[in-house]
């Protein structure tokens, strides 16, 4: 166990074999290399990413699959070896958020650079995907469907 200070749940006792290793950070925050995950209050679907090592930093994610029906996410090749991934169903798929300041409905998820990791080795990287039909501010909430099924 570790205890780990943070600016929104105040001290915390961590299992150390929750914590996740980024051997390269994440983008935006490279210095960091240790984050574990937590639940939102009142909800089971999205989490907190937060940062061992810096109180402040603690970035919200989703399971995209379980928002966005038809999301895929191709792991790049050299980020499978990166990761040592044995089989393409063993890592978690995440997303992380944006909820502008009180308007928690406008909330957007970034579907081009999924958070993936190998939860047998708890190591994880933000890849980018390129060429992705994906943008960084996909509306997680009342998203239109396309086509004319509602009349």
């Amino acid at each position: 166990m570790m205890r780990v200070n943070t600016t929104r749940f105040g001290e915390l006792e961590i299992d150390s074999n929750k914590i996740i290793a980024f051997p390269k950070g994440i983008p935006g925050f490279e210095n960091l290399r240790r984050f574990f995950i937590l639940p939102v209050a009142g909800t089971e679907d999205i989490h907190w990413l937060q940062a061992a090592e810096a109180p402040e930093v603690a970035l919200m994610v989703i399971d995209p699959f379980k928002f966005f029906k038809d999301y895929t996410c191709d792991i790049p090749e050299n980020d499978i070896e990166e990761l040592e991934l044995t089989s393409p169903e063993k890592p978690l798929v995440l997303t992380t958020i944006t909820v502008p300041g009180g308007n928690p409905a406008g909330a957007t998820a970034n579907l081009v650079a999924p958070i993936i990791i190998n939860t047998e080795q708890n190591r994880a990287k933000q890849v980018i995907m390129s060429g992705s039909p994906y943008t960084t501010k996909h509306q997680l909430f009342g998203q239109k469907t396309s086509g004319g099924e509602g009349k």
